[in-house]
């Protein structure tokens, strides 16, 4: 089977905040005469009551919501299949997604220096079924999932979670397009000019902003990991600073 013309994208509610618009229009650009659909909280619950009555129960009881937004990602592609993408996440040039059953992009990647693979769950392409999406759901109701802490999210049903699933069972899954990290997961972009950069390089296709819309802030482990990334880039400024004064 082929990915439907399908657009799915989830949001609380049906107002797409301003700083995710020109994301969502570039989506939208580069998928001409796709169905774009926008997935409210309340659309999702009533689906997975509906469509999934046994499941219900287990997603309902997800101790966070961002566990039941990154699940149901996942029964979409099981349920329609189509183009899963965040509301920040941009397309620059359209994507051939040829005659693939699964499109899945290498968010970190061993041969570009990473230190394991790993597939992002914030951009994906489907057909309605793959045997990936039934393995997942099964999995999911066999193992219920709890997050002990925010950045648990990303091992009990994120893209930790679906690596996992994905690279077990690779070999049982067919008509797999596994893209390299630079064509639909480049890191972040921090300057000005990035995105030209991005669009023009013949290699790219699109990129994840990393907004982090669910990440719960204001707690004492964000500030932390926040210090921590702070005092690194002061110690490796200092460091590339007395390199330079030794030099000369």
């Amino acid at each position: 089977m082929s990915i439907p013309r399908i657009v799915h994208q989830l949001w609380k509610d049906e107002t797409i905040p301003a700083r995710w618009q020109g994301a969502v229009a570039s989506v939208k650009r580069y998928h001409k005469g796709w169905d774009h659909r926008l997935w409210t909280d309340d659309l999702m619950d009533r689906h997975v009551r509906t469509r999934h009555p046994d499941f219900y129960p287990i997603f309902a009881a997800f101790n966070r919501h961002i566990m039941r937004v990154d699940v149901f990602r996942y029964v979409l592609m099981h349920d329609f299949g189509g183009l899963y993408c965040d509301l920040d996440y941009e397309f620059v040039r359209p994507f051939d997604y040829g005659d693939a059953a699964l499109v899945l992009s290498l968010e970190y990647d061993e041969s570009y220096g990473d230190d394991a693979n790993q597939v992002a769950n914030y951009v994906f392409a489907s057909a309605p079924g793959h045997a990936l999406w039934a393995d997942v759901l099964a999995n999911l109701r066999e193992h219920p999932p709890h997050s002990a802490t925010p950045s648990d999210v990303c091992l009990v049903t994120g893209p930790w979670y679906l690596s996992g699933i994905f690279f077990k069972n690779r070999s049982r899954y067919t008509g797999v397009t596994l893209t390299a990290k630079p064509v639909l997961s480049p890191r972040r972009v921090h300057g000005r000019y990035e995105r030209k950069i991005y669009a023009n390089s013949g290699v790219t296709y699109g990129f994840h902003h990393g907004w982090g819309s669910w990440r719960e802030r204001l707690n004492w482990p964000y500030f932390k990991r926040k210090l921590v990334k702070w005092f690194g880039r002061l110690r490796r400024a200092s460091g590339e600073a007395n390199d330079s004064v030794t030099l000369r």
